[in-house]
């Protein structure tokens, strides 16, 4: 299994089928789920089927939303990572509640970033959240993203974020 990168507290690594049950608790818990898609909270078959999407997803081309392991304790914390989606890469993360406020989700982030820009070239990245997630919106501020755009996604408003030296004469979507 590929480590991608060590923080202090975190790795960041390749996904396996033995993190499974642990994401799918993960995924299982309405708050956590609270602003993703639809809201709902995910079953087990649904982790296993996100988890060999990533396990295929580092296999081809090698970055993902990769698996974000707490250093101290080897517990799966969640993803942070990329996916492709619609013509663009699309930046996201999902962390379990047991380690939300505590800073991991700006740390996975920045850490996920280095990754993608400085070994796998990326560019041309883009985030988007509700509104009312005050958390992600608040991981990609400090990370530098700006606002680019606004879009109706299911009835909902979401709010789309960039990186300014990704389009120099300004962000398109």
């Amino acid at each position: 299994m590929t480590t991608h990168v060590r923080t202090e507290r975190l790795v960041l690594r390749d996904w396996s089928l033995d993190d499974v049950d642990a994401y799918a608790a993960i995924i299982a818990d309405p708050e956590v789920m609270r602003f993703i898609g639809d809201g709902k909270p995910r079953d087990r078959s649904q982790a296993e089927a996100f988890v060999r999407t990533m396990m295929s997803h580092q296999n081809t081309r090698g970055w993902m939303r990769f698996a974000i392991e707490h250093a101290a304790s080897g517990r799966l914390m969640g993803f942070s990572g990329f996916d492709d989606k619609d013509g663009y890469l699309d930046f996201g993360w999902r962390l379990g509640r047991d380690f939300w406020g505590g800073g991991y989700g700006f740390e996975a982030c920045s850490a996920a970033l280095w990754v993608g820009r400085t070994t796998f070239g990326l560019t041309g990245i883009l985030a988007q959240s509700y509104p009312e997630n005050a958390g992600s919106i608040r991981i990609m501020e400090k990370m530098g993203m700006s606002h680019v755009s606004e879009k109706q996604v299911d009835g909902r408003t979401l709010v789309v974020y960039g990186f300014p030296e990704d389009d120099p004469d300004g962000i398109h979507e």
